[in-house]
């Protein structure tokens, strides 16, 4: 006989189950003396045995669970999951001075998981209910404490304004580098799909992502130190201004040719705009001069002008590659339509093109926010 639809098995709450009492038998907590000291692992069970039995009964009844009754006690297993871990870490801090850590243990992440495997086993009829169970259980916790012994916070609240510090830089630095990679990519991935003898873009980029991160800094950081003490920022932007007309009357001539020739202008203009972004969004504003040299303008060996370079030339890929294929996606039954309703070529892109092509443009963006966001933590090591 078969098994009625309402009481079909969930495999993946029985994992998450699975994960919830393996956990339980995993120390929770790391307990150091101070920063440096290794120190004892700490198992739940012997400060906060009547919490954990709780927590071993709800893995065990949350497959069996359907409808609202499994996000409620998933939402019951997430609050007991921090008061387990608030609980432990305060009875291993008690008497203990001040110096003194309860780190996060194997037990802790390992019930995370299983938390969000049970929330992804979620039943279908019951997963509007998750959006309300899970934040209540993590507010509850919050405002009960459970998280203010945990090593974690401690230390996030010591360092608060050095973090917050910290983040912004990072974000401000990451946003910057993709504002440029998309107007730089945008064009390109463009130029690429409508033109075959614009393929070598599509090579160049993917070169690029070979590039070791440390290895592309480490180049950059001689030639940008020479050029920020040698070139004052009215003669930079004087360079990228006539670059550009040169590169406008090479494109006259040969469009390849003409890329190219943008190249070094290029990497010049994605420089003096990535500093000068970086520094509109970051933490730090600069006033500038133009008489200054371009090292007062953020252009050194080491700080964000090198960063945000090689960040660009990092997330040009992604932006590049799905510009490109999404352009080439467009079925041409659109393009015949808009050639049959009288558009031009510039009308076709922006009316029929591109508008079929930002789905697969956004996903670009997405990876290169991704990429982007990863990269710049190696970014820290060059100051």
């Amino acid at each position: 006989m078969s098994r009625p639809a309402g009481r079909a098995l969930n495999p993946v709450a029985w994992l998450a189950a699975g994960l919830g009492l393996l956990a339980l038998a995993l120390p929770w907590i790391a307990f150091k003396p101070n920063r440096l000291l290794d120190g004892a692992l700490v198992r739940p069970w012997g400060l906060e045995p009547a919490l954990a039995a709780a927590m071993a009964l709800g893995w065990l009844l949350l497959p069996l669970l359907r409808g609202a009754a499994y996000p409620l006690l998933l939402g019951l297993l997430t609050l007991g999951w921090a008061l387990l871990a608030g609980g432990v870490a305060r009875g291993v801090l008690e008497g203990q001075p001040e110096v003194a850590r309860a780190g996060l243990a194997a037990g802790f992440w390992l019930t995370l998981l299983a938390l969000y495997a049970a929330a992804v086993g979620t039943p279908v009829p019951a997963r509007r209910w998750l959006a309300g169970t899970l934040p209540a259980a993590v507010l509850v916790a919050a405002l009960a404490g459970s998280f203010s012994p945990l090593a974690p916070v401690v230390e996030g609240s010591a360092y608060r304004q050095q973090f917050g510090l910290e983040a912004w830089r990072h974000l401000a630095m990451a946003a910057s580098a993709v504002g440029q990679a998309l107007l730089v990519g945008i064009p390109l991935g463009a130029l690429a799909a409508r033109d075959a003898r614009f393929g070598w873009v599509l090579s160049l980029t993917g070169f690029l992502q070979t590039i070791p991160s440390l290895a592309l800094f480490g180049l950059l950081l001689p030639v940008l130190a020479r050029v920020g003490q040698g070139v004052s920022l009215e003669a930079a932007l004087a360079v990228v201004g006539v670059g550009l007309l040169l590169t406008r009357l090479f494109w006259a001539a040969s469009p390849s040719l003409g890329l190219l020739a943008a190249f070094p202008v290029g990497l010049l203009a994605l420089v003096l705009g990535g500093t000068l972004l970086f520094n509109l969004l970051g933490p730090e504003p600069l006033r500038l001069e133009l008489s200054q040299p371009l090292a007062a303008a953020g252009v050194r060996g080491i700080g964000a002008a090198p960063a945000v370079l090689a960040l660009t030339l990092y997330a040009l890929l992604p932006v590049v590659l799905s510009t490109y294929t999404g352009l080439r996606a467009v079925p041409e039954a659109a393009r015949d339509a808009g050639k049959g309703m009288g558009m031009s070529r510039r009308q076709l892109f922006w009316r029929v093109e591109l508008p079929l092509a930002t789905p697969l443009i956004l996903e670009g963006v997405r990876g290169a926010l991704v990429l982007t966001i990863g990269i710049t933590t190696v970014a820290a090591l060059i100051g």
